[in-house]
C-alpha cells in the first residue's frame, strides 16, 4: 500500500516569515487552503502535498512576484535539517555529500524520491515525484531548485561554473535573475533536476561549507561583484556579433593585461569568460531556433563548424545536434 504524499507543515514557516517581511498578512493565504498559523506552529502536523503546492502558488500571487518561493529557497539556512547537517559534517567530497543527503531525504520523504545519476562525464541530481500533481507545482519546484542549488553552490564554492550546468524544472520563469547565467530548460511536472559535469563529484567540500558557517556565506564573495559585472557585459554585448579580449577590456575601461590580472584573481580568464558566454548563447539558440548548426556556429564566430561542435561537446558531453535532438524529444 502506497503512503500518502504528506508534508510537515513546519516547512511552511519560512514562507510566512517572508510574507511578513514584505508587510503582508499571511492569514488570507492560509485560509485559502484551509490552514492556520497554529497548525504550522506545531512540529508534528502534516498535510497532503497538494495543499502545500496550492499554498505556495497563492503566496506568489499575493506578493505579485513569480520568483518569490525560489528566492525564499536561496536565502534559507537549511542546516537545521538533519540530512543536510549530517552531509556537511561527514561528507568529504561532493559525491559523499549528495549520497548522505539523498539517503536521509528518502527516509523521511513520502512525496518525492531524491536521486543522483552519473553517466560518463555528466551527473544529474534531482527529485522525482511519486504522484501526479493536479496543478503545476511551479512554486514548489522553484523553492526546491533555489534551496538545492544554494546547497550545491556553497558546497562547491568557486568550483561551480555556469558552463556545463543545466537547471531543469517545470517553469524556469520562477527563478530569480541570479540564475540567468545558467542554462535553463523547461521540464515536466514530475520533479526538478540539475545536470553538471561528473568531475565535480570528486571535489572536496568547500572549506566554508560547515554547519557553523553555512548560512553566512555570501554569493557575492564566492563570485565577486566585479566578475558578475564582467559576465553581464560579455553576455549583453556578445549578441552583437562576438567579442575579442581587447573588446572586453574596453567595455570595462581597462587595459587587456590589467583585466587579465584582475580575472586571474577570480580564478578565470578573458578567454574562458568569452567561451562561456558563447556556449551559453549556443545553448539558447539550439533551444529556441530552428537555425542549422553550421549557421549558429558562424553567428557565434566559429570559422569552422567542427571547432564549434568540439567546444560544445567538451562542455555538454554531446554534439550540438544531439543536444537539440534531446530537447525536441523532451529529454532536456
Amino acid at each position: 500500500m502506497k503512503s500518502l504524499p504528506l508534508v510537515n507543515l513546519s516547512l511552511l514557516r519560512p514562507f510566512l516569515s517572508a510574507l511578513c517581511d514584505r508587510g503582508l498578512d499571511p492569514e488570507p493565504v492560509l485560509e485559502s487552503v484551509g490552514l492556520t498559523e497554529n497548525a504550522i506552529a506545531r512540529d508534528d502536523e502534516t498535510v497532503h502535498v497538494m495543499v502545500v503546492h496550492q499554498f505556495l502558488e497563492n503566496c506568489a500571487e499575493l506578493v505579485g512576484d513569480p520568483t518569490f518561493c525560489a528566492s525564499v529557497g536561496t536565502r534559507l539556512d537549511p542546516t537545521g535539517w538533519p540530512m543536510i547537517e549530517s552531509a556537511l559534517s561527514t561528507g568529504c567530497s561532493l559525491a559523499d555529500f549528495l549520497a548522505i543527503y539523498i539517503s536521509g531525504a528518502n527516509e523521511v520523504a513520502t512525496s518525492v524520491t531524491a536521486y543522483l545519476d552519473v553517466r560518463g562525464d555528466r551527473a544529474v541530481f534531482g527529485e522525482t515525484r511519486l504522484f501526479r500533481p493536479t496543478i503545476l507545482p511551479a512554486q514548489n519546484d522553484g523553492f526546491m531548485m533555489g534551496l538545492t542549488f544554494s546547497i550545491l553552490r556553497r558546497a562547491l564554492g568557486n568550483h561551480l561554473n555556469p558552463a556545463g550546468t543545466t537547471l531543469v524544472l517545470c517553469d524556469p520563469n520562477v527563478l530569480p535573475t541570479d540564475f540567468a547565467e545558467f542554462s535553463l530548460l523547461k521540464g515536466d511536472d514530475m520533479g526538478f533536476r540539475i545536470e553538471f559535469p561528473s568531475a565535480w563529484l570528486v571535489y572536496t567540500i568547500h572549506e566554508h561549507a560547515t554547519p557553523e558557517t553555512f548560512g553566512k556565506i555570501d554569493r557575492k564573495k564566492e563570485v565577486g561583484q566585479f566578475l558578475l559585472d564582467v559576465r553581464g557585459l560579455i553576455s549583453r554585448h556578445f549578441r552583437e556579433g562576438g567579442l575579442k579580449a581587447d573588446d572586453v577590456a574596453s567595455l570595462v575601461s581597462m587595459t587587456r593585461s590589467k583585466l587579465a590580472r584582475r580575472l586571474a584573481r577570480e580564478g578565470t580568464s578573458i578567454s574562458k569568460e568569452i567561451r562561456s558566454a558563447r556556449l551559453a548563447l549556443a545553448r539558447e539558440r539550439l533551444r529556441s531556433t530552428d537555425d542549422p548548426v553550421d549557421a549558429i556556429a558562424a553567428a557565434l564566430g566559429y570559422a569552422d563548424p567542427a571547432n564549434f561542435s568540439r567546444a560544445f561537446r567538451n562542455v555538454e558531453g554531446m554534439s550540438p545536434r544531439a543536444y537539440r535532438a534531446k530537447i525536441e524529444a523532451g529529454e532536456l
